[in-house]
């Protein structure tokens, strides 16, 4: 039920945020792309037998491949990754570590696309072959032993060459299971760990890189999962660094990072837990994710475009004769932002997977007995004990997952039977309530760099990259706050939240339709991919997802207002998303179930009637028809009888019967299991139900 479930994302390469081709359509209204004649020459010098011109040619194509996507376009297409690669054999260290930046900038701005083509195209075999030297240089330097006249040279670019190896094999990792298995096989571990143990005495941004691709590799990773079974005296170093205490943003990255790699790691960081209880972990992490989501969006977003304006004049010209020159501080800047919006993107989805562990396991809907639900006969039997089956398969399955905050609200919620509690001692719902929950509505707050403006014919932004860091973080807190609602309404004994903290509820309910409104803009048709504005449409759809959870926990008390029932229905009409009509139709059922609100269930009832009539998507039929199971259960509810009955709506639903089973049949079990059971159980339910509305008032 809208619930964000293991939101796991690609980190902190600049344009992992889903908004690349956006990004670059808009860079290249204003860039001009570098022509040919200047990247024909370059790219020859790759193959020039001075190793001087070599080494300029590769520096100068790194730099081309971040002026914009027209020249990475044409660079591209002269086969550049394979010069790229072949120079990484060069025998001249310096071409080595020029070449291999250019690849680490591919590996940035290029794409899946183009990190697949380094993938096919064997960039791994090369980049791993320099793996030994570089760790016997830096175990040499952090050692103090004596160098030769020449290792001092390379020490200088000791680092650089680091984190660009690093964060190529990174890149491979996350594209591709195949390219994962490829880096299980190069046993990097041990590598990775060696930054780890010391952060003192290795650059924050060699740290970054490492932690990074530490991450990718613990998610979900035997082959990982293994080594750190072996080696356990890995885990006290990541641990250290939960400790620490940070003063610039990468610092404050390195420890976001370590503390997701110890959650990925918790099941052998704690293999003795009962029953997968993990509230040591969850407690140890959780301040450090929650101190990561102070930060002034409002005030980043005009920092950050003034910053643009400056960086894209200076973009305007490019000087091939000085390829390496220093970050401006315009530049340096938005590096800082982006560091810190991949940071608050990372934070958010860990505390999000948290929420959604605390309540995995917990049925989402009220769970009541419905007399109209009768015996179907014994072929219903078996298939209901095949889904039961099935139901215990998966339920082994999410007992994996920790259910550290779950276990411990059920221990609540048996002594709060006996005597009221106030929860908001509880370590971590008292970070929940008091840390996170206003965390995450100042960044689910949009800022006026947050999207492109609505033009024709090309969305514009004076920030490319940045716009969609925002959009992203926007994203992911109102995804967390989805979880937290649900955890408030599902994990915690008695709704305390919603109940003792009902204002907060309250207002967070505004709150979301005023986003709404802000982040819709001019209007978006959702799921429609206008271009350019495809963020607007996700977040609005996670913001409606929103409403759906507030709404069965504030129950009676939802502070409706005479637009909120004309705009969720206006979501269900406005959007090709079947994941937003269903979301707003679930609202609405929740919504209409209010006693003393008659002409309230009329035009929600009447909705999802006409809805149904106009041969809805499956998704959507299967929600309506269950509201309406749900709104109308019960001939005591003051609305049933001057709604359901006088508005014929039993009728109606009569002559749906055939229209609904025949949408069943389509369904292919095969390709949508979850589905078809659904859709059959809806449609089974549909006859018991118009049935039994038939006899309950005889």
């Amino acid at each position: 039920m809208g619930k964000v479930k293991n939101n796991k994302k690609k980190q902190a390469r600049h344009n992992a945020t889903g908004m690349q081709t956006n990004a670059e359509i808009a860079e290249a209204e204003s860039l001009q792309a570098v022509p040919m004649e200047t990247i024909l020459p370059l790219i020859a010098k790759l193959s020039s037998p001075d190793a001087n011109e070599r080494a300029w040619a590769a520096a100068g194509a790194s730099n081309l491949l971040m002026h914009d996507a027209g020249t990475r376009r044409l660079m591209l297409s002269k086969n550049l990754i394979g010069a790229l690669i072949e120079r990484l054999t060069d025998s001249v260290h310096e071409v080595v570590v020029e070449a291999l930046g250019a690849l680490r900038n591919l590996t940035v701005v290029g794409g899946d696309e183009v990190i697949s083509e380094m993938y096919n195209k064997s960039v791994l075999t090369p980049v791993a072959a320099l793996i030994p030297a570089l760790g016997n240089m830096i175990d040499t330097m952090l050692s103090g032993a004596p160098i030769s006249a020449d290792e001092q040279d390379k020490r200088k670019t000791v680092w650089d060459w680091a984190e660009n190896v690093i964060s190529v094999i990174w890149a491979m990792a996350e594209n591709s299971e195949k390219a994962l298995k490829f880096v299980n096989k190069l046993d990097m571990i041990p590598f990775l760990m060696s930054f780890m143990s010391n952060v003192d005495k290795i650059p924050p941004k060699v740290i970054v890189a490492a932690a990074q691709c530490l991450y990718t590799l613990t998610d979900d990773n035997p082959d990982c999962r293994v080594v750190f079974v072996k080696n356990p005296n890995y885990i006290q170093p990541l641990k250290n660094i939960l400790g620490l205490n940070v003063n610039a943003e990468e610092e404050l990255l390195i420890k976001t990072l370590a503390a997701g790699i110890v959650i990925n790691l918790r099941t052998i960081i704690s293999p003795k837990a009962a029953e997968s209880d993990f509230s040591d972990i969850h407690g140890a992490v959780l301040p450090v994710l929650s101190g990561a989501l102070s930060y002034d969006l409002q005030k980043a977003s005009a920092e950050a475009a003034t910053a643009a304006q400056v960086v894209n004049a200076q973009k305007q010209e490019v000087d091939l004769s000085k390829p390496n020159q220093p970050a401006t501080t315009e530049e340096q800047a938005l590096a800082l932002i982006e560091t810190r919006l991949q940071t608050l993107q990372l934070a958010l989805e860990l505390i999000a997977n948290i929420c959604t562990e605390s309540v995995e396991g917990v049925d989402h809907e009220d769970e009541q007995e419905e007399e109209w639900k009768d015996d179907a006969g014994d072929d219903d039997e078996m298939e209901a004990d095949e889904d039961e089956e099935e139901m215990e398969d998966a339920e082994k399955k999410d007992n994996d997952l920790d259910e550290n905050t779950l276990r411990e609200m059920e221990q609540l919620a048996a002594a709060s039977t006996e005597t009221p509690m106030d929860l908001s001692g509880h370590p971590i719902i008292n970070i929940l309530i008091n840390t996170v929950f206003p965390a995450l509505i100042n960044l689910g707050t949009p800022t006026s760099l947050s999207f492109p403006e609505q033009e024709i014919p090309t969305p514009a932004t004076v920030a490319p990259l940045i716009t969609a860091q925002l959009a992203t973080t926007h994203l992911r807190a109102i995804e967390a706050l989805n979880n937290f609602l649900l955890t408030m309404a599902d994990a915690v004994p008695g709704k305390w939240w919603y109940k003792h903290r009902k204002s907060d509820a309250e207002q967070c309910w505004v709150w979301l339709f005023q986003q709404a409104g802000t982040v819709a803009g001019k209007g978006v048709q959702v799921g429609a991919e206008e271009k350019g504005q495809e963020m607007r449409g996700a977040i609005l759809d996670a913001i409606v997802g929103c409403l759906w959870t507030l709404a069965r926990g504030l129950d009676t008390h939802v502070p409706l207002s005479d637009f909120h029932i004309p705009a969720l229905m206006g979501a269900y009409s406005s959007t090709t998303s079947d994941s937003m009509r269903v979301k707003a139709i679930g609202c609405l059922g929740v919504i209409a179930r209010r006693q003393g609100a008659v002409e309230t269930n009329k035009v929600i009832g009447e909705f999802l009637i006409s809805l149904l009539k106009n041969k809805p998507s499956t998704d959507a039929c299967v929600e309506a028809l269950n509201a309406i199971y749900d709104i109308y259960a019960d001939a005591e509810f003051d609305y049933d009888l001057p709604v359901y009955v006088q508005g014929n709506f039993n009728q109606e639903l009569k002559g749906l019967v055939k229209m609904v089973k025949f949408m069943v049949r389509n369904i292919d079990r095969r390709k949508d299991r979850d589905l078809r059971n659904r859709a059959d159980e809806a449609s089974m339910n549909l006859v018991e139900f118009v049935k039994y509305k038939e006899k309950e008032r005889r």
